[in-house]
């Protein structure tokens, strides 16, 4: 009996306090503002990169020079990067600007096989490929617009029919333990819905195809 005084106290302070940030939003996180939706080829600017998403496919070998996956698929998101900071990016924000949401079994980074539940899918970092020679995107020059193909690997049965893209954006600022300033702070702040399209995995010129699939021309064809 003693403490129920204590316990309507705090439930009443509680109460209070709610009713008082409800015009701002109670008590959710005011640093996330809700994201914007887009579509296809439309421009998203993330600060130091106008970011475009086109398609969505998922293959179990994209191409030459990508292991053929066994237990699972690649999934490769493609679109267009622009730099529009005024010196060259890293590989670090053009991987950061995409994040997939929601899709099971997604590796954490390329080739680590340490395979992310669903919940967890926004920390599965991807790997960049300019789309015109599948080479590694290891820099962004600036006012240069490439395509390109954010890549995951997902350990899977089958891809998902359609999947929700986010689009991250940076904030320009100095770091508070050292003095570098870059753009940091990855924050979703668009995202859309694309289907997923399943295509045949990559077979080498003059090699004879498996019956369930068909040689591809290229890994992004």
């Amino acid at each position: 009996m003693r403490d129920r005084p204590l316990k309507q106290l705090a439930a009443w302070l509680g109460a209070l306090a709610l009713a008082l940030t409800a015009p701002f939003g109670g008590w959710a996180d005011a640093s996330h503002p809700p994201m914007t939706v887009v579509t296809a080829d439309q421009v998203v600017k993330t600060g130091p990169i106008d970011v475009t998403i086109t398609r969505i496919r998922a293959n179990t070998r994209p191409g030459e020079t990508f292991a053929a996956m066994e237990d699972g698929q690649y999934l490769l998101v493609f679109g267009t990067a622009r730099g529009t900071a005024k010196t060259t990016l890293t590989n670090g924000e053009l991987a950061d600007a995409i994040r997939l949401d929601g899709v099971p079994g997604l590796e954490k980074t390329f080739y680590t096989n340490d395979y992310l539940p669903v919940t967890k899918s926004m920390s599965a970092r991807p790997t960049v490929y300019a789309v015109e020679d599948s080479t590694l995107m290891t820099e962004l020059v600036p006012d240069l617009t490439y395509e390109v193909a954010w890549v995951w690997r997902q350990q899977a049965a089958a891809p998902p029919s359609s999947i929700d893209v986010q689009v991250q954006g940076f904030t320009w600022r100095q770091r508070s333990l050292d003095d570098y300033t870059g753009w940091l702070d990855p924050t979703p702040t668009a995202h859309l819905r694309l289907p997923v399209e399943v295509r045949p995995p990559w077979v080498k010129p003059g090699a004879t195809p498996s019956p369930a699939a068909s040689p591809t021309p290229a890994a992004t064809s």
